[in-house]
C-alpha cells in the first residue's frame, strides 16, 4: 500500500480548510457568484455597442477623474455609499420569505458593477488604468464586498427561516434570531466601513500619482 508524502502539518492545514469551507460555505458560493458578474460585466462592456460603450466610458472615467479633486470625507462617503445601499437593501429583503432570489442576486449585480467599471477605465485609458484599479479601487471593494457577502448570508438565513416557519407552521427563533441577525449586519457594516476607509485614504493620497491615458 503506498504510503502518503503527506506530513502532518499539511494534513492539518488540509483538515482546516475544509472544516472553514463547510463552514463558510455560503459566503464562498455568494463570492463564485460575484465574481462571474466581473466576468459578465467585462464581457457585456467589450461587446456593447459604440455608443454605449462611449457612453459609460465617458460616465465612468468622469467620475473616477473626478474623485482626484475629492476630501478624504468626500471619497469617503462617496465609497460607502454603494455598498451600503446594497447592505441596507439586504437588510430589509432578509425579513421577507420569498426574497432569496434577490439577495442571491445582489453579488451578481455587485459584481456587474465592478466587472464594468473595471472594462471601462481599461477601454478608455488603457494599461495606465491597471495600477489605477489595482492599487485605489480593489483592495477597500474587496472589504466591501465582503461586507456585503456576509450580509447576503445573513440575509438567506432569516429570510429562509421565516418561509420554512411558514411553510412548516413551527415557530420561528423570534428575538434571538433577530439579535444574532442584526449583529450579522454591524458586521457586515464594518466591512463596508472599513472598506470605505481604505479606499477613500488611497485616493486621497495616491490618485494623482496614477496618469490615466
Amino acid at each position: 500500500m503506498p504510503r502518503s508524502n503527506v506530513g502532518p502539518g499539511g494534513k492539518y492545514y488540509a483538515r482546516y480548510i475544509r472544516q472553514y469551507t463547510k463552514k463558510n460555505r455560503t459566503v464562498i458560493a455568494l463570492g463564485g457568484i460575484f465574481i462571474i458578474g466581473v466576468i459578465i460585466g467585462c464581457l457585456l462592456l467589450r461587446n456593447a455597442g459604440g455608443d454605449a460603450l462611449s457612453l459609460v466610458e465617458k460616465m465612468l472615467g468622469n467620475q473616477a477623474a473626478a474623485r482626484r479633486g475629492y476630501s478624504l470625507y468626500e471619497n469617503f462617503l462617496s465609497a460607502l455609499s454603494s455598498s451600503m445601499i446594497f447592505a441596507g437593501a439586504l437588510f430589509v429583503c432578509g425579513f421577507c420569505a420569498i426574497a432569496q432570489p434577490v439577495i442571491a442576486a445582489a453579488p451578481l449585480i455587485r459584481g456587474l458593477g465592478f466587472g464594468f467599471c473595471v472594462s471601462s477605465l481599461y477601454s478608455r485609458y488603457g494599461s495606465s488604468a491597471i495600477g489605477f484599479v489595482g492599487v485605489l479601487l480593489l483592495p477597500g471593494m474587496l472589504f466591501s464586498t465582503m461586507g456585503v457577502l456576509i450580509g447576503c448570508k445573513e440575509a438567506l438565513r432569516l429570510s429562509g427561516g421565516i418561509l420554512r416557519a411558514i411553510l412548516t407552521g413551527a415557530s420561528s427563533e423570534g428575538g434571538g434570531s433577530v439579535r444574532a441577525y442584526c449583529l450579522g449586519f454591524v458586521l457586515a457594516a464594518g466591512f463596508c466601513v472599513a472598506g470605505a476607509i481604505i479606499e477613500a485614504a488611497l485616493y486621497f493620497w495616491f490618485a494623482n500619482s496614477f496618469v490615466l491615458g
